[in-house]
Parts: structure tokens; sequence; C-alpha cells
């Protein structure tokens, strides 16, 4: 009865959450959702999201591969044995108002059909303007979440800029393994200065409220590695791993309900 009570008071919470959502530093789409399945990007673009990707050269999908936020992930990936230009690139973009935006933060998964990723020949990358602002560099084969690029004060403009992901190759040669970007939650923050995050503060905007507990409702009960954040109980004797969003989680997040980290100048 209890655990019914609390749910029901977080579902009226949710609503009103809805309701007062802001407008600033919003990417749509952002987990690929509204379309649900897409086998092919290049005949069904994601809703929100404009796509590039070179005829012959790249492919793309929506499914359920790598789930890290509900139920679909947008996958971009290598043709299988083809001859690559120097620099050659897929992506999906769409244009975003920077003006408030801290830091842009994703999921990200790197795998190949065969053996390793192969940093020096293939990365991930997103774009700003046309600008890689974020690469992966020397990342190899694996599962990346919360990576982020702190957005920088040239493009806190009140104009609308291009924000682009995607997946590019380096060499000139033909690749004989397929390389695969699996992206999912894109999202942004907005600009605050904190002095040390608090934890609770999922969203990381200083302050520890309802916000936050949307993030962790949406979440509930789930297993995923999305948003490690909301993972705010680490674990003990009873065997809980701290992999599962349950009231341990949302205990610690009250701890600091209502409370701020927000440096004044």
């Amino acid at each position: 009865m209890k655990k019914a009570i609390v749910l029901g008071i977080t579902m009226v919470v949710l609503l009103a959450v809805n309701q007062a959502q802001a407008a600033g530093c919003q990417i749509v789409n952002g987990s690929f959702e509204d379309n649900n399945d897409i086998p092919d990007i290049t005949v069904q673009e994601p809703n929100g999201w404009d796509v590039n990707i070179p005829a012959g050269a790249f492919l793309g999908y929506v499914d359920d591969d790598w789930v890290t936020d509900a139920n679909w992930n947008l996958t971009l990936y290598t043709n299988y044995f083809h001859t690559f230009e120097v620099n050659e690139m897929a992506m999906v973009s769409q244009d975003v108002n920077l003006t408030d935006a801290n830091e842009i933060i994703f999921n990200l998964r790197l795998e190949t059909d065969t053996h390793e990723w192969d940093p020096s020949k293939a990365s991930a990358f997103v774009l700003i303007d046309g600008d890689v602002v974020w690469d992966s560099n020397d990342l190899s084969s694996g599962e990346y979440y919360d990576q982020s690029y702190t957005v920088e004060d040239k493009y806190r403009d009140e104009t609308l800029h291009t924000l682009s992901f995607g997946i590019r190759v380096k060499v000139a040669e033909r690749l004989w393994r397929t390389y695969y970007t699996d992206w999912d939650y894109i999202e942004c923050t907005e600009f605050y200065e904190c002095g040390g995050l608090l934890a609770g503060d999922i969203n990381r905007d200083c302050y520890v409220d309802l916000y936050d507990l949307k993030i962790m409702a949406d979440l509930w009960l789930s297993e995923i590695k999305t948003y490690y954040r909301c993972n705010l109980f680490t674990g003990d004797d009873t065997g809980d791993d701290g992999g599962t969003v349950t009231f341990r989680d949302f205990a610690v997040l009250g701890l600091n309900w209502q409370q701020s980290s927000y440096e004044e100048e």
C-alpha cells in the first residue's frame, strides 16, 4: 500500500514537471523514440533529425539492439568491403539553440563485426556547424555512458546552430570490417555555475528538484546503464548491485531534495 501511495505521488509530481518543463536547450527526439523501428534512415528520417549518409559508403537504422533509455537507439555504420576516402562521414543533424546550453551529453557504443574497433581507422564524432567539437579519438570497442562536450561561449549567441552526430573513416582504403556506432540519450543541460554537483542532481543544473525526479521516475526499475547518476545507491550486503533504479536511489535523491550547489557571482 505504501509503495502505491508513493508511486501515486510521483505521478502527480511528474504531471507538474511536464507542465513546467523549460523550453531552452531542447534536443528533439534525442533517444529516437518518436518513430520506433526504422530499418533504413535514408528512406525514413528519424523525427527531428536530418540524415546525411553517402550512398554506398554508410548505412543507418533505428532499432533496439543497444538501448540505454526507453526502447530505441540510432545505429550508423560503415558498409562492408567499401573503399573510403579520408574523412568520409555519415551523420544525423538538427538545428538547436545553444544560448543557455552548458553540456551536450550522450551515450555511445563502438563495435565492429570482427575484432576490436581500430581508432586509427574510424571514429565517432560530434559537430557544431561542421566543426568537430568531440571525437572518440583513442576509444576502442566498448560502451561509453554520459559522454559530454562543454558548450563554448561562441555558440551561446541566441542563433540556431547545426548539431551533428556521426561516424567518419580516417583512412583512404577498403575496410575489411564493419564499424558500428550506436547512439542514445542525446540531451543537453542548461548553463549554470555549480560549486560541485550534489547527489541527485542528475541533469546537472545545480538543483535537486522535480526535473531530476522525472528522470529517475522514467527509469524506474530499469536495469539499463544510462545516466549512471540515477543509480545513486551503490549496493551493500542486501544484494543490490546498484544497477537498478529503486526506492533506495530515490532515498539518496531525497537527502539533497530542494538543495542547491549554485555559485553566486
